[in-house]
C-alpha cells in the first residue's frame, strides 16, 4: 500500500481541515424522490449532489485516517464506511436507468449493478478495509466485506459487462477499480484475486486499443485523466504488489502520458473539444508527475498539488499525495501539432493559439463538429467551443441528443448547408491534411446529409503572424443553394463602422468576411456541465451560391505600433 501516514505538504492541513468542518455537517440523505427523478424527469443533479457529497466525505475521512490513525479518525472512518454500506446502490440511476445500457439483472437488483461510480467506490471501501481493519470494530470488517463481495466481486465475475469492450473511459476506470479492490482484498494467492485479474485485462486491453500510436484521446484532457489515470493507480499497485509491470511497459502507455503535453493550447489551457467540462481543468498532480518522472512525459506547466475533486474521488486524492512532485522542469510548448489519431490541429503563437479538427461524428462523447475550430490568447477564448453541457437524460440519448446546442453542429463554428446540419454517425467523416507548417485543410463533404446536396466541401486555415486566412470551397449538385458560415463567440461581435463585413471580436481582434451575405446575431442561454447558464453569440452569415461557392473568413490582430517597429528591425 501506499504509505502516506505522517506526510506533511500542501494538501495535507486541507485534508485535516476539511476533516473537521465534515465532522459539523450532517451527512447528505439519498432519498427516493431523487433516486426516481432521472427516469421520471431526466434530471440527475439532486441526487448526485449528495451522493459526491458523500464521497467526498468517505475520501477525507479515509485519508485523514491513513495521514494520522488517531481514535477520533478511526471512528469517523468507521462511521462513513458503516453509511455507504447501507446505500441502496453504490452506482448512478443515471445509468442503471438508461436504455441502452447494461440494465439491471433482476427488477430492483440496484446493488449488485457496476458503473464507474460502483467500481470507485469498491477500490475506495476496499482499500481503506485493508488498511484500517484493525482499527475498526469487527463487526463493522465482517460487514464490509461482505459488501463487497455482494456488491462488486461477484457481479464483476458472474455477468458480462459491456464496458469492459469499450474503447473509452469506463473500460479503464471500472476494470482499474475493480482491479485495485480486488488486489486490496484478496491474499496474492487467491484463485479469485487471479480470475478478477484475467477479467480486468479484458478491460484493460480495449482500453488502450481505443488510442492511436499518437496517443491521443478522441473523449478531450478530462476523460484522459479519468480513464488513464485508472489505468496507471491500477497498473502500479499491481507492480508494486505482484512485480508484474506489463501494464506500465505497453508501448502505448509512453505515448498516452504525452497527451497534456500534445493538447495543451498555453500551459494550463487546453483544448476543448467534445464534452469536455473546461479548458482550465485541474488536472491530477500525482498523475502528471507519475507520467513525467517514470514514462518521460515533458510538462507544460509547473506542477501544483491538485486537491480532492468535486466527485471525491479518493484515488485520485491517494496518489496526488504520495506522488506529487513539485520539482519537476517544464518544456516549452511546440509551434505546431499534429494528433493524426483524433485529426487536430494546434498551432500555437506567442498570443494565440488554434485548434482545428476533422475526424468523424460517431466517438465517445460525440459532437457534430468535423470541420471546427477556435482561436484563443492565453486568458480568453476569441471563438470558442463550448465543451460539455449538462448531463441530463436527454444529453446521452442519440434521438434528442443532436437538438441540444453543445453536441449539435450548430453548436459549433461550421457550417449550415441548404438548411441542414451535420449528422451523426462514424460515416460522418473528413480528412485533415497539413501539406505546410502554416496551412491545414480539411475535406468535410461526409460530415452533411445527401440533402444538403454537397459534392464537395474543403476549409483551408491559413496562418501568419497575426493573421488568420480560412477559406470554405464548396461543389453542390444543383444550381440554387445557401451556405451559412457559422461562428461561436463568447462575446457579442461589433460591426466595426465604416468597415464593410467587418466585426470587432473578443481580446482586440477583428473579423472581416467575403462581401455579399446576410449576417444575423443569436444571443444563447446554454447550462455548463455543472448546470450554470450562461450567454454565447452565434454569428451566422448566409451567402447563396451556384454550383460553387467559395467564402472567405479573415481573423487579424492589429499590430501595436512597437510590434510593427520590432518586425521592421528583424526585417
Amino acid at each position: 500500500m501506499l504509505t502516506i501516514k505522517g506526510l506533511h505538504n500542501p494538501l495535507t492541513g486541507a485534508i485535516h481541515q476539511q476533516a473537521i468542518e465534515e465532522r459539523k455537517r450532517p451527512l447528505p440523505e439519498l432519498t427516493l424522490a431523487d433516486f426516481l427523478a432521472f427516469k421520471r424527469t431526466g434530471d440527475r443533479a439532486a441526487y448526485e449532489q449528495a451522493y459526491f457529497a458523500r464521497r467526498r466525505r468517505l475520501s477525507v475521512f479515509g485519508t485523514a485516517w491513513l495521514l494520522d490513525p488517531t481514535e477520533d479518525n478511526s471512528a469517523a472512518l468507521a462511521d462513513i464506511l458503516w453509511s455507504v454500506c447501507q446505500e441502496p446502490t453504490w452506482a448512478l440511476p443515471a445509468h442503471f436507468f438508461k436504455a441502452d445500457g447494461d440494465g439491471l439483472k433482476a427488477p430492483g437488483a440496484f446493488a449488485s449493478f457496476l458503473d464507474l461510480f460502483a467500481a470507485e467506490t469498491g477500490q475506495t471501501v476496499a482499500y481503506l478495509l485493508a488498511a484500517a481493519q484493525d482499527h475498526l470494530p469487527p463487526e463493522l470488517t465482517a460487514w464490509v466485506r461482505y459488501e463487497l463481495q455482494r456488491r462488486i466481486f461477484t457481479p464483476f465475475l458472474t455477468q458480462d459487462w459491456q464496458w469492459l469492450y469499450r474503447h473509452n473511459n469506463w473500460a479503464a476506470v471500472c476494470s482499474g477499480s475493480i482491479g485495485m479492490a480486488a488486489l486490496s482484498y484478496y491474499s496474492g494467492q487467491s484463485p479469485e484475486l487471479a480470475k478478477i485479474l484475467a477479467k480486468v485485462s479484458v478491460g484493460m486491453q480495449n482500453f488502450l486499443a481505443g488510442f492511436g500510436p499518437d496517443g491521443a484521446s478522441e473523449e478531450g484532457i478530462d476523460y484522459w485523466a479519468y480513464g488513464f489515470g485508472y489505468y496507471i493507480y491500477f497498473a502500479a499497485q499491481l507492480a508494486r504488489q505482484t512485480g508484474d509491470n506489463h501494464y506500465l511497459s505497453a508501448p502505448k502507455v509512453k505515448l498516452i502520458a504525452r497527451f497534456p503535453y500534445a493538447a495543451s493550447l498555453f500551459p494550463r489551457y487546453y483544448v476543448k473539444f467534445g464534452d469536455t467540462p473546461t479548458r482550465t481543468p485541474d488536472l491530477p498532480s500525482g498523475l502528471l508527475s507519475y507520467c513525467t518522472r517514470h514514462l518521460g512525459a515533458p510538462l507544460p506547466a509547473p506542477i501544483h498539488y491538485s486537491a480532492l475533486d468535486k466527485n471525491g474521488r479518493f484515488a485520485v486524492l491517494l496518489h496526488n499525495l504520495a506522488w506529487t512532485d513539485e520539482t519537476l522542469p517544464t518544456t516549452p510548448l511546440a509551434a505546431e501539432t499534429t494528433l493524426a489519431t483524433v485529426s487536430w490541429r494546434l498551432s500555437r503563437r506567442k498570443d494565440w493559439a488554434l485548434a482545428s479538427k476533422a475526424g468523424n461524428n460517431g466517438v465517445s462523447h460525440n459532437h457534430n463538429d468535423i470541420g471546427s475550430w477556435e482561436l484563443l490568447t492565453s486568458t480568453m477564448p476569441v471563438v470558442t467551443e463550448l465543451g460539455s453541457g449538462e448531463y441530463t437524460r436527454d444529453y446521452f440519448d442519440d434521438h434528442k441528443r443532436y437538438q441540444l446546442l453543445e453536441p449539435r453542429s450548430l453548436g459549433h463554428s461550421v457550417p449550415l448547408i441548404n438548411g441542414h446540419e451535420q449528422i451523426a454517425g462514424v460515416g460522418a467523416r473528413g480528412t485533415l491534411q497539413t501539406p505546410a507548417a502554416d496551412e491545414t485543410i480539411i475535406d468535410y463533404a461526409a460530415a452533411y446529409p445527401s440533402a444538403a446536396r454537397v459534392v464537395s466541401l474543403t476549409r483551408t486555415f491559413l496562418t501568419r503572424t497575426n493573421m488568420i486566412l480560412i477559406t470554405d470551397t464548396t461543389e453542390f449538385t444543383t444550381a440554387e443553394n445557401s451556405f451559412s458560415e457559422v461562428l461561436i463567440l463568447p462575446t457579442m461581435p461589433l460591426r466595426i463602422p465604416g468597415q464593410d463585413n467587418c466585426w470587432q471580436l473578443a481580446a482586440d481582434w477583428q473579423l472581416q468576411v467575403s462581401a455579399g451575405g446576410q449576417s444575423v446575431v443569436e444571443k444563447l442561454t446554454t447550462q455548463d456541465h455543472l448546470g450554470q447558464s450562461y450567454h454565447v453569440f452565434r454569428l451566422r452569415i448566409t451567402y447563396q451560391f451556384g454550383k460553387t461557392g467559395r467564402v472567405m473568413l479573415q481573423l487579424s490582430l492589429p499590430q501595436t505600433s512597437a510590434q510593427r517597429h520590432e518586425e521592421d528591425n528583424n526585417a
